[in-house]
C-alpha cells in the first residue's frame, strides 16, 4: 500500500489560501481526506471554510461555515458526499 500524498504549501495571505481551497474543492471525491496541520493562525480554518463554501455553492447553497472548535465536528451534505469538518485542537490524546 502506498503512502498518501503530502505537500507543504506556503501561502502569503488569506486570499491566496482561499484561492487554493477553491481550486482544490472540485478535485475531491467521496472518501478523500485532507489533513491541515499548523500553528494557530496558520490559515487552516480559512482554507477549510473556503473549500466547504465552494462545494456548497456548487449545489446552490450559501451558508455559514463556522469553525468546529467547540463542537469538534461540523457536517455538510453536498451532491455526492458528506463533508466532515473536524477541529481536533482541544483533544490531548
Amino acid at each position: 500500500m502506498s503512502s498518501p500524498a503530502r505537500a507543504t504549501i506556503l501561502l502569503p495571505d488569506a486570499a491566496a489560501t482561499e484561492a487554493l481551497a477553491r481550486r482544490i474543492a472540485p478535485l475531491l471525491s467521496p472518501g478523500d481526506t485532507l489533513l491541515l496541520a499548523g500553528e494557530i493562525g496558520a490559515g487552516k480554518s480559512t482554507f477549510a471554510r473556503a473549500l466547504i463554501k465552494n462545494r456548497l455553492q456548487d449545489i446552490g447553497r450559501d451558508e455559514d461555515v463556522p469553525s468546529p472548535t467547540f463542537t469538534l465536528v461540523q457536517t455538510y451534505e453536498v451532491e455526492d458526499a458528506e463533508i466532515w469538518h473536524c477541529d481536533l485542537y482541544r483533544l490531548t490524546n
